[in-house]
């Protein structure tokens, strides 16, 4: 099964949204990013958080739908976000596409990309989407088609690095040590039909980058 989690961070693109939604067996507005969800004509199957940061009036239409509300106190050890993962999980999903995980936040940022680890840990793939990237989080291999002005990088996320082979790449690699925090795997493009990546040792961040 595969839901969609939309937070309160930047969605620019509507109609990206919209479109993936309609992919989704199950949808979650946490706090804010329910105006995102309503904006699209989209109904959410459950709003998540402590609605801190949701507007009266989309407050009021979420209740007049009859949409169900998980609402959790606002002094809390887990983000609005978190939670809202913890909650798939707990229901079986394996495929969770997250989208308004990315703003002007920093810190809320960062956290969101790193809960893709955490799904990876759960054995559920988690995608983070928006207009201009797409991520993920992988520790064996995955393969991506080649789309023109799309940019891809690898980085290792764990204290040790890791061993990368990439195949259909401008830069290709043979089990190279890529070192955390080192920059070796930024800005590649895939040259054949698809790209080839396989990681070894240790965890990566791939992220598709459209200009």
């Amino acid at each position: 099964m595969k839901s969609l989690v939309v937070s309160n961070g930047e969605i620019n693109d509507l109609n990206q949204l919209k479109s993936i939604s309609k992919e989704m067996d199950f949808i979650i507005a946490v706090d804010g990013g329910a105006k995102y969800i309503l904006k699209s004509d989209i109904q959410p199957d459950l709003v998540v958080g402590d609605l801190d940061s949701i507007d009266k009036d989309i407050l009021k239409e979420i209740k007049e739908k009859n949409i169900p509300i998980l609402k959790y106190p606002s002094h809390k050890d887990y983000t609005d976000t978190e939670l809202a993962l913890k909650y798939l999980i707990d229901k079986g999903f394996k495929e969770i596409v997250l989208m308004g995980v990315i703003g002007s936040r920093i810190d809320h940022t960062l956290a969101n990309i790193f809960l893709l680890s955490e799904l990876l840990n759960q054995g559920v793939k988690g995608i983070i989407i928006n207009e201009k990237n797409t991520m993920h989080i992988i520790d064996d291999e995955m393969e991506i088609k080649k789309e023109d002005g799309v940019f891809i990088s690898v980085l290792p996320i764990n204290s040790d690095g890791a061993k990368v082979t990439l195949k259909g790449f401008e830069y290709e690699t043979d089990r190279v040590d890529f070192n955390f925090s080192s920059t070796l795997g930024v800005s590649n493009r895939i040259i054949e039909e698809k790209g080839y990546i396989k990681v070894e040792n240790g965890i990566c961040l791939i992220i598709e980058s459209r200009d």
